[in-house]
């Protein structure tokens, strides 16, 4: 056996996998497009989405500058089997797998995501809890997207900051102090938190931390429905105000 052969079965061998399901009460092929054409993506996940439809084709997510995440599509069954495949060598080599896979079932569809191919070393805990604890909020915000809001104009907006010598747990404390109110909480996990804002057109406010080399990277979303351009801009630069109060930037050393 040859040394890259050799590292591919280990590979195979030593990975982590988890799974998120979703009902939702939308017909299969309005979810399928949810998943497969870039401007219903954008509309749950990144706020830019380049998608090269079909078995071959590539799926490019971007959240902003230096946050882009760009996958090969490998199964393409429409309405049934969607999978985004992405090779790593770094900490170990890895294949990771995104297999969406949709069933119609009593009017509704259940949607259900394997995610699979994590390396087992501590260096990637920090994306597999992530990612484990990431996929049910973007499934909730298409959830409720495609259940109350098809066809609403939206705004996809998301912030980033580097919260220096802060941990996550007092990362969290200074966003929840700042959160919009009122606030209806949807989903509360170790390191994402999700909600309704119910006097903005039941519009979506999530947010996430994750350790990072120094302190908390903290991610903060909007899913505005129906909001004018003022309004959603209006209440970006609020945010990016106080995500700058909340996180200074880092002091450059003398």
């Amino acid at each position: 056996m040859s040394q890259s052969e050799s590292r591919a079965a280990t590979a195979r061998e030593a990975t982590r996998s988890h799974e998120t399901r979703i009902e939702i009460a939308a017909p299969i092929e309005v979810v399928w497009k949810a998943l497969t054409e870039a401007s219903e993506i954008a509309r749950w996940f990144a706020p830019n989405i380049k998608v090269e439809p079909g078995a071959g084709g590539t799926f490019l997510a971007d959240w902003g500058p230096g946050i882009e995440w760009k996958t090969a599509i490998e199964v393409w069954e429409p309405n049934r089997h969607l999978r985004l495949a992405e090779t790593r060598e770094q900490p170990e080599p890895c294949r990771l797998l995104q297999d969406y896979f949709l069933e119609a079932e009593g009017g509704k569809t259940v949607l259900r995501l394997v995610h699979s191919g994590f390396g087992t070393s501590a260096e990637w805990d920090n994306e597999y809890e992530g990612t484990r604890g990431g996929w049910p909020v973007c499934f909730f915000r298409l959830k409720h997207g495609l259940e109350h809001h098809r066809g609403e104009s939206i705004h996809n907006i998301i912030l980033t900051s580097i919260g220096h010598g802060i941990d996550t747990a007092r990362a969290h404390e200074l966003i929840e102090s700042a959160r919009p109110e009122p606030y209806e909480p949807a989903l509360n996990a170790p390191t994402e938190r999700a909600g309704i804002l119910p006097e903005l057109n039941g519009s979506i406010f999530s947010y996430s931390v994750q350790p990072c080399p120094g302190g908390t990277m903290a991610y903060v979303q909007f899913l505005f429905f129906g909001l004018s351009d003022a309004k959603a801009a209006s209440i970006q630069k609020e945010w990016s105000d106080k995500m700058a109060r909340m996180f200074p930037a880092e002091t450059p050393s003398r």
